[in-house]
């Protein structure tokens, strides 16, 4: 069995990535709003299993920038 020394564990100090029901609160808009960004390709979305998830990255360029409509 191989053990893993724990100074090799990065620590998680912040979210990587939101579920769309915190990014649409975060955001301040509905979720039928956010899916017609995402099919209009204005916001990218990350599929992880059966979760779809807004990267951090994506989530910052947004709040900065806005969506454009």
């Amino acid at each position: 069995m191989k053990t893993i020394a724990t100074n090799d564990i990065e620590p998680i100090t912040e979210c990587k990535a939101r579920r769309v029901r915190e990014f649409c609160e975060e955001m301040r808009i509905s979720n039928s709003t956010f899916w017609k960004f995402v099919a209009l390709g204005k916001i990218k979305i990350i599929r992880i299993g059966g979760r779809v998830l807004v990267p951090a990255e994506e989530a910052a360029r947004i709040a900065s920038e806005g969506v454009n409509q």
